[in-house]
């Protein structure tokens, strides 16, 4: 009784916790995206409220599962600093602890699917929707949301308890919203738990391939689906309780408590790769370039009746999930991980006594961007390999190569803007879902025909992922990536030679 009493307490204290991680202006933020990728633009066909609900499950694929990783990320991120582990579990119950996390995220969630399915309807009636929904389907909906973003939500929690690096955390998000959003299309039954949501979908759709057309049509889902999908949110609970009750703290994969051999600030290895050296930054930079071609390959080969065997349209496939929305929050990540060490303890006193302040921005920047770069390098020695295994004839346009010199570009701008921003922001999350929304602005920038605005469009522009054969304007992704590149160290050079140093435990 006593643990059922302490828990409100206990939820409480998770919302004073985050009263400067911008968590509520994070889920306005997905509900203002919810409406643009569900509303604008939709065809007045007679099918809109069809077509609003089969798009729920696939925008929120994606934006659920980076809004749960992103909280998740920080509700335990908290409890990695310094001895808080130590602490906490003198004051209550390390059950209580994890049952609090969940009902705080349980909390987000619900209310991100109720202003979200109030928002549904309302701009329906206002639009003239035809028709009425079945009460049916807005009530699966509304659950299979909030089931899926609580197996999200406790998963993340899980990776951030056994990884303190939250570079991890986030990467295997990353990594399993690729992979379950490909999943979900070629299989109804959910493989992973970022596959879901997709899962409980309550419409479905059919492709004519003689005519071309689609056709889509309220589909309940299956009791299998739903079982599915009650054993992960099941699961999830029981083994986070495990953990959380059994793991004491330092007993996390990612902290082994070992002391390596360190070398010198002044060594021949740039001091910013050194810390990179053991670290598992490498591992997402290699593995979701190899999901993301490995999805368009598989889509390519499999949709000839509506793709060309060539290798513009191969391109096309390979690069449209890394460009669209998966390469800047992983730079973000990247960018967030190198700032980490000096936004812990007092390591702001010791850096600023060694070096400068410039030198410091300046080596992160070229190090975040030469890591950066060797994924891009990698998605095209995969490009290559792959389009020379399926014997896609004739050579590789030369606009290709320009294409890539753009991206590289474009890259060196993003790492100079996350570094200001990790420098800026002390969360680790926060940036990345700057770029992530930076991502989903850029789309929109594009289509306006403003794509040199920022450098998160300047990347989707330069890898042209929707034509490889559009024209490209290079001087102009140079002249804009210089304007982001030389902003940003200036900034970042002025913000820590004015901005007092601050300790963080």
């Amino acid at each position: 009784m006593t643990h059922i009493v302490e828990l409100p307490k206990l939820v409480h204290i998770e919302f004073m916790k985050s009263r400067h991680k911008h968590h509520f202006l994070l889920l306005i933020v997905m509900l203002v995206l919810n409406y643009f990728l569900l509303f604008k633009g939709i065809k007045n066909d007679g099918h809109q409220w069809l077509n609003v609900f089969y798009g729920i499950p696939l925008v929120n694929s994606i934006l659920l599962s980076v809004y749960m990783a992103i909280l998740a990320s920080q509700t335990v991120d908290i409890e990695n600093k310094g001895t808080m582990w130590n602490l906490i579990s003198t004051l209550c119950s390390k059950r209580n602890i994890f049952l609090s996390k969940n009902l705080y995220g349980l909390i987000h969630i619900v209310l991100f699917c109720i202003i979200q399915m109030s928002c549904v309807g309302l701009l329906g009636r206002y639009l003239g929707f035809q028709g009425n929904v079945p009460n049916s389907v807005i009530m699966i909906t509304f659950f299979a949301e909030v089931i899926s973003g609580m197996i999200l939500f406790q998963v993340q929690c899980l990776i951030s308890l056994l990884f303190p690096s939250q570079f991890a955390a986030l990467s295997i998000g990353f990594g399993g919203t690729l992979t379950g959003l490909f999943l979900a299309f070629i299989s109804k039954i959910a493989w992973t738990p970022w596959s879901v949501l997709i899962s409980l979908s309550c419409v479905r759709m059919d492709y004519e391939e003689s005519t071309r057309t689609t056709n889509v049509f309220w589909e309940l889902p299956t009791t299998t689906q739903i079982v599915v999908a009650l054993i992960y949110l099941l699961c999830t609970f029981l083994i986070g309780l495990y953990l959380f009750s059994a793991i004491e703290p330092g007993e996390a994969l990612g902290s082994s408590g070992r002391v390596r051999a360190t070398h010198s600030l002044h060594s021949s290895i740039p001091a910013e790769l050194i810390k990179l050296k053991r670290n598992p930054v490498w591992i997402p930079f290699i593995l979701i370039p190899v999901i993301s071609a490995t999805i368009g390959t598989i889509n390519f080969t499999q949709n000839q009746g509506v793709l060309h065997f060539t290798w513009g349209d191969l391109w096309t496939q390979h690069s449209i999930f890394l460009s669209f929305f998966f390469l800047a929050p992983l730079i973000g990540v990247v960018c967030s991980l190198q700032w980490r060490m000096e936004h812990l303890g007092s390591n702001w006193n010791l850096i600023l006594s060694v070096t400068s302040p410039f030198k410091l921005f300046k080596d992160k920047w070229a190090a975040t961007s030469f890591v950066s770069s060797l994924c891009i390098i990698w998605l095209v020695v995969i490009y290559v390999a792959t389009g020379k295994i399926l014997g896609i004839p004739d050579s590789i346009p030369t606009l290709f190569w320009s294409r890539i010199l753009a991206m590289l570009i474009s890259v060196m701008a993003i790492t100079a803007v996350q570094n200001l921003l990790s420098l800026i922001l002390h969360s680790f999350a926060l940036p990345v879902a700057i770029a992530f929304l930076g991502c989903l602005s850029g789309v929109a920038f594009i289509m306006k025909g403003l794509y040199f605005l920022t450098p998160y469009s300047l990347l989707i522009y330069g890898a042209g992922s929707t034509s490889i054969t559009e024209n490209l304007n290079l001087p102009m992704v140079l002249i804009s990536a210089s304007i982001w590149i030389f902003a940003s160290i200036a900034v970042g050079i002025l913000f820590i030679k004015n901005t007092d140093v601050r300790t963080h435990v």
